[in-house]
């Protein structure tokens, strides 16, 4: 959501403090939630180092995909 919300490339641009807090507290607590005890009362369990890296893989893949997709866009219809 922080990529694709404005039409600069999202390094450029600064998003509103709520957003970005916001966003910074569900990563934290999705992240974070399966190693504590209200995880494990959840049935969370936490994911592997392997599959870490192939999440944060895909979602830099993501980063690339929607920036070059964004530049292509307002390029070709704004």
């Amino acid at each position: 959501m922080l990529v694709i919300r404005t039409r600069r490339p999202f390094f450029r641009s600064r998003p509103g403090t709520v957003l970005l807090v916001a966003t910074l507290m569900v990563a934290g607590t999705t992240i974070f939630l399966p190693y504590t005890p209200l995880g494990a009362l959840f049935g969370f369990a936490p994911l592997s180092l392997p599959l870490i890296l192939l999440l944060l893989g895909i979602s830099g893949g993501y980063l690339v995909a929607s920036e070059l997709v964004k530049r292509w866009f307002f390029q070709r219809f704004a």
